[in-house]
């Protein structure tokens, strides 16, 4: 796979669509990333589903501060760059703790570095204070020689205020992922000023530490408990998810059908699974009552300011529409048998995929994993809930220290 002629952004969200394709249970069969992608954005702008840890929105640009310190330009910094960020990997590596760690299990030679992952995030909380976009080569030292002039008027192309690489950096890092608390209260300061107004702003605040085992934004009281915009946006996000959740199940129930009908055995009966997990379903929208009163035009609103581009896709924002109406209404809650909502999802999974659904594509068909997009839509909240973990655990280290300095 190579890039001919593409911007950062597009290259991150194919990264991303490559990510979503490689777990079974977060596939976008139904043509709705765009709503949920908008959805991640307003709730957590800057990060990914490919990001893993805190500490690398300091590593990244530490690796360029290290190559620019040699006076390099251009192609020559660009792989320092590159080998900078390989040294690191190896000795993360070589650490205890290698949870999260880029390149864990390919090592070196690993094909996306941390550069790319994190070359969106490190522009939208101002930690990379100029664009480079010009250039459409996957890490951000491309077009920094050109800007030598202008980043010495401004003080380089780095917050004047990051702090500085450990002792030894790039071949040792000191302290692996977990972030200092000096680190962690920078990142904070940075985030909050960066993304005011955000469940990942309101979340950073010492009181609103998520659990490590929530499973959504939502199942943290703080998040349900947010003042507005935030929690509006919030309980939007809940019920759009359990709403959804239903379509993607009904999607999987019409694949174990037809895979049954085809006579496939791998995954054993598949129909019955999918049958019951849709009653589950529905026994849980009956218990949300607040669903029947929606009102969805503020949701649409937001949604549209966050990407236009949902706008122009009308085929996706009419199904997710009738699709959402029958879930209010409680229709929704027969979709195993109603002809109407099973026709509904059938049509929209085969215009989305074409030659590729499984619903028409035999060879895809026996391919199955037995989950395609079934899980519920959480809008990165594992690889949210890791950052904020990483900065809340910093904090409270200084915290500590304090305490114990006191004592």
């Amino acid at each position: 796979m190579s890039w001919l002629d593409s911007s950062r952004d597009d290259q991150q969200r194919i990264r991303e669509l490559l990510k979503l394709f490689s777990d079974t249970e977060s596939r976008d069969e139904l043509g709705i990333g765009q709503v949920r992608d908008a959805f991640s954005d307003l709730l957590f702008p800057g990060t990914s589903v490919l990001q893993t840890r805190a500490r690398y929105l300091l590593i990244v640009p530490w690796c360029y501060q290290e190559a620019q310190r040699r006076g390099l330009r251009s192609d020559r910094l660009a792989a320092q760059v590159d080998r900078n960020e390989r040294k690191v990997i190896a000795a993360l590596l070589r650490g205890d703790d290698t949870e999260g760690v880029i390149g864990r299990r390919a090592g070196i030679g690993v094909r996306t570095l941390p550069s790319s992952i994190y070359a969106a995030a490190l522009l939208r909380y101002g930690i990379r204070t100029g664009d480079d976009d010009a250039a459409p080569d996957r890490r951000l030292a491309s077009g920094l020689a050109e800007a030598d002039e202008l980043t010495e008027r401004s003080g380089g192309p780095w917050h004047p205020t990051l702090p500085g690489a450990p002792a030894n950096f790039p071949n040792e890092v000191e302290g692996g992922l977990r972030l200092y608390p000096d680190e962690a209260r920078w990142l904070r300061e940075r985030l909050l000023a960066a993304a005011p107004n955000t469940l990942l702003a309101y979340l950073l605040e010492p009181e609103h530490r998520p659990s490590w085992d929530s499973q959504a934004p939502w199942d943290e009281p703080a998040a349900l408990a947010a003042p507005e915009p935030i929690g509006s946006l919030v309980r939007d996000a809940q019920w759009f998810s359990l709403a959804m959740h239903g379509a993607a199940l009904l999607y999987n129930l019409l694949v174990a059908e037809r895979y049954e009908e085809a006579g496939l055995t791998e995954h054993e009966e598949p129909a019955a699974l999918y049958g019951d997990k849709l009653l589950g379903w529905s026994d849980r929208v009956a218990a949300e009552h607040s669903l029947k009163g929606w009102d969805r035009s503020g949701m649409w609103s937001r949604l549209i300011e966050q990407n236009p581009r949902i706008s122009a896709n009308v085929k996706a924002r009419l199904f997710i529409e009738r699709w959402l109406d029958a879930v209010a209404s409680g229709a929704a809650g027969d979709a195993a048998t109603d002809p109407a909502l099973r026709n509904l999802v059938g049509e929209r999974e085969r215009s989305v995929k074409k030659g590729q659904s499984r619903l028409v594509n035999d060879k895809l068909l026996r391919t199955w994993s037995g989950a395609s997009g079934s899980r519920r839509l959480v809008f990165r909240w594992s690889q949210v809930r890791r950052i904020l973990t990483d900065i809340h655990d910093g904090c409270a280290a200084d915290l500590l220290e304090a305490a114990g300095a006191r004592a």
